[in-house]
């Protein structure tokens, strides 16, 4: 019954962990009233719940069983490659576009940033596709040992820092994450030196982050307030702001309420299309998927600030009904796409404390990636092994 639910567990997790941090009110900045945050809390989670549970109606039956599937021969290795190939070409053809890449244009000190590399709405695409070539490349390593597998996953992370996409960077991490962690024998092990890796990141997180912004400059940004311990590495902080404060914006977008409902979700559904069609069919002013911020220095507001925006509290439970029943289908979808889709939902679940990636089309879009490159696979082609 627990792996049934496992999806809703993790939504629930993760949001909890981010209130009852919120409440510990470690900066002056997180002003907004706890009530509300559970308020929220109780009622995207219910909304969710009843969303995830309704799929399982139209299920005749539910397969939970573990069994990992390993595509026999190097066909799909071929075909890795042949993706990977027309990446590059598209990749190519984008530098030539923008004149340069951002890592060149920081060191060079050019006007240009990152949001100028890349062609209008291909790019969006190309990072979809990266992020599934990485991930397929990561469970191929994993299974056949073969480390070309692992340099092309290494490939797409270099290739996200020179263009300096720390979001896909994040989002492909999270995904290897997952595939990393279901494939593991021994997951207590696993979980233990994870937590002392998490802890080892976060101080060096905070070490480059003050030699980037400087620490004293950090410090009067986050507001620290009488709660904090001193003697703690600033990276605790960096993360502590960095992971509060999208919960803080949302509390006060609550204080506003909302007087014309749109019922066409405009700043919901907005992320959805290509940013050409994007600027057509939606206009600037109806597009500010941040709300009202607090400060301009913490500028997310988690996924639910737009449904918010649209629909006040009705639109909250709307989408937290959607996100649930998506989750469901694309979570116990069968045969060998089920842990790539899983991989793909699980970091748009974490990261929904940040931002929606339910309906941004560079993430969402991996899951037409998967069933494209997997589109002609059939059973007696694949081996079948169950994780210990």
């Amino acid at each position: 019954m627990l792996k049934i639910f496992q999806p809703f567990f993790i939504f629930c997790m993760v949001w909890l962990i981010v209130i009852l941090l919120f409440n510990l009110r470690l900066s002056n900045l997180l002003n907004g009233e706890i009530s509300e945050a559970y308020k929220f809390f109780f009622f995207a989670s219910f909304f969710f719940l009843i969303g995830y549970i309704g799929p399982f109606m139209l299920y005749k039956k539910i397969n939970i069983s573990s069994a990992i599937f390993k595509p026999e021969g190097d066909k799909y290795e071929k075909l890795l490659f042949k993706y990977f190939y027309f990446w590059i070409s598209v990749s190519v053809v984008e530098i030539i576009y923008s004149r340069g890449i951002p890592v060149v244009w920081l060191l060079t000190g050019s006007d240009k940033t990152y949001a100028d590399f890349g062609i209008p709405s291909i790019h969006g695409l190309m990072n979809a596709l990266e992020l599934v070539l990485g991930l397929l490349s990561y469970y191929f390593y994993r299974l056949t040992k073969k480390k070309k597998f692992l340099v092309l996953t290494v490939t797409f992370v270099v290739w996200n820092l020179c263009i300096i996409t720390r979001q896909v960077i994040v989002v492909l991490l999270l995904e290897i994450f997952f595939i990393y962690y279901y494939l593991a024998k021994n997951k207590w092990r696993l979980s233990i030196n994870l937590a002392i890796s998490f802890i080892l990141f976060i101080v060096f997180f905070g070490i480059i982050g003050d030699l980037r912004t400087g620490a004293d400059n950090f410090v009067q940004l986050a507001q620290p307030s009488d709660n904090w311990v001193d003697w703690l590495p600033s990276g605790f902080l960096w993360v502590y702001i960095y992971i509060t404060t999208p919960l803080n914006n949302l509390l006060f977008n609550f204080t506003s309420p909302i007087i014309h409902y749109q019922f066409l979700f405009p700043n919901t559904m907005s992320l959805l299309f290509p940013s050409v069609i994007r600027n057509i069919l939606y206009p600037a002013d109806t597009t500010a998927i941040t709300g009202d911020l607090v400060t301009q220095a913490f500028n997310v507001s988690s996924a639910f600030v737009a449904p918010y925006q649209d629909m006040g509290f009705y639109g909250i439970g709307l989408f937290s009904l959607f996100a649930g029943a998506f989750t469901n289908i694309v979570w116990w979808r069968k045969g060998i796409i089920r842990i790539f889709f899983r991989a793909i939902i699980v970091q748009i679940l974490i990261l929904s404390i940040f931002f929606n990636h339910f309906f941004y089309l560079p993430v969402v879009f991996q899951f037409v990636w998967v069933l494209v490159f997997f589109r002609n696979y059939k059973n007696e082609e694949i081996s079948e092994f169950t994780v210990s």
